[in-house]
């Protein structure tokens, strides 16, 4: 379950008949997957699991039975409340709407492609200080194998680029909205904010759990 390990338990696991088992990453689901077929171990991995879960379930209701809560309508009262004196707006983008973006060059996003998943898929992972890419490449443990695996993979992406493999194709879309209660509704024209021009409504629930500072209760 791509979700938090309380979640799962809490609202996951009793609701399903099978196993339910919590990975940080999908880089990590391996092993997870290797015990569930492990004929052997599966059945005191699973028990193993649901006993962790249990008593997860306990200590999230037991902290529930402490929290207060406040009525809706008084969370509502402290919501949050933008200054647009203080904190203009964003800068307006330099369109409105939906803009397809085709034939990409690869070779353009190269540039930003974020490292750290994938060593992290090759479970590869250096020590303080270095963490990370490229810091990982220092790591006196693993720095070799992590340069190496980094070598190959960039020799790879130069082969996709030159034989055109793959292609990069892509939608970007900036739309004007606003909140309205707690929801937030997305327009199509951002001079008449209207029903009629209105294109969707994300739905959201206010936060209403008591707090003990006066920050405001967020619809999220």
């Amino acid at each position: 379950a791509t979700t938090s390990k309380m979640h799962t338990a809490v609202k996951i696991r009793p609701a399903y008949s099978g196993p339910v088992v919590h990975v940080l990453d999908a880089s990590r689901s391996v092993t997870v997957v290797s015990s569930l077929l492990d004929e052997k171990n599966t059945d005191d991995f699973v028990a193993d699991v649901d006993e962790e879960y249990e008593e997860l379930r306990e200590e999230h209701y037991a902290g529930l039975e402490e929290r207060k809560f406040l009525s809706l309508s008084e969370a509502r009262e402290s919501k949050f409340e933008i200054d647009f004196l203080t904190r203009p707006p964003a800068v307006k983008p330099s369109f409105i709407g939906r803009r397809e973006v085709l034939e990409l060059p690869l070779e353009q996003l190269v540039p930003y492609i974020d490292w750290n998943p994938f060593f992290s898929t090759w479970q590869i992972r250096g020590k303080y200080p270095n963490r990370g890419y490229p810091k990982i490449f220092n790591d006196p443990d693993v720095g070799a194998q992590a340069l190496e695996l980094h070598k190959d993979a960039k020799e790879m992406l130069q082969e996709f680029i030159e034989g055109k493999v793959l292609r990069a194709n892509g939608v970007v879309a900036f739309h004007p909205a606003n909140s309205v209660g707690d929801d937030i509704e997305v327009y199509s024209d951002d001079q008449n904010r209207s029903e009629q021009t209105r294109i969707g409504v994300l739905h959201t629930l206010r936060q209403q759990c008591e707090k003990e500072t006066d920050d405001p209760y967020m619809a999220m």
